[in-house]
């Protein structure tokens, strides 16, 4: 995927549907079509890895998060100008020892809102996407972990202990439906379930697995994210192989 390619991807969503952070019973109200699932999964990402802190709520009034402008980048020797834009201090490799190699990138602007839609924060993301030789896809993601920010507290699926760094892996389950669909009441009582996600706003009914791996090192977030989740230990040596290098 050519970073053109994944600039597209992550505009699917329009921006007033991105991450809203303090949807009840966490339903995540966005995405218009099937073919906006991509962009849908990198929100629901940080839907499900950020819950809103009384900081957040009770200061800044922080509502939801929202796409700002945005920089693609093609090549990895444009990284370090990245992590600059960014704002960041950190090392992103190019490749990683499983076989997982840049294929493109792009500094995000994160804009927060409050209950007005009145601008209280903005911050930089930086994402990046790794792939194998077979085509398998991974997304990276790394910002600055400020105190505003919402952080995940539920219970992870697994975790690791690297040089003192903590890393948690969770397996999340997401069921995209259309806008008028009505959940039974076993679909409601599966969506109560920790790591379950209703979406509304797609052509059908689709279900979709997500698995996230998160860690905080040096006053930075980052997490992996692999939408066709496969072995853990794939994401445990790649978070291994960055903690290892910060």
């Amino acid at each position: 995927m050519r970073a053109t390619d994944l600039n597209r991807a992550l505009n699917y969503v329009d921006d007033a549907y991105l991450l809203e952070a303090d949807i009840p019973d966490k339903e995540i109200k966005t995405m218009k079509n099937k073919k906006r699932t991509f962009r849908i999964l990198v929100a629901a990402a940080m839907i499900s890895l950020l819950t809103v802190t009384a900081y957040a709520a009770e200061v800044l009034h922080i509502r939801s998060l929202e796409n700002g402008r945005s920089e693609h980048f093609e090549t990895y020797s444009d990284m370090d100008r990245a992590i600059a834009k960014a704002g960041l201090e950190t090392n992103i490799p190019e490749k990683f020892e499983n076989g997982f190699c840049f294929q493109g990138g792009e500094v995000q602007e994160v804009e927060a809102k409050d209950d007005n839609g009145d601008l209280v924060l903005t911050y930089q993301e930086l994402c990046v996407i790794y792939e194998n030789e077979s085509g398998k896809k991974i997304i990276f993601c790394a910002g600055e972990n400020l105190e505003e920010l919402p952080k995940r507290d539920d219970v992870p699926d697994d975790s690791r202990s690297v040089r003192g760094v903590l890393s948690n892996y969770y397996l999340d389950h997401y069921k995209f439906v259309p806008e008028d669909y009505k959940l039974s009441e076993a679909e409601e009582a599966w969506a109560q379930q920790p790591g379950n996600y209703v979406s509304y706003g797609s052509d059908e009914v689709e279900e979709q697995e997500t698995a996230f791996l998160t860690w905080t090192q040096n006053g930075m977030y980052y997490f992996f994210m692999d939408t066709n989740p496969g072995d853990p230990e794939i994401l445990f040596a790649m978070a291994e192989e960055m903690i290892c290098q910060q």
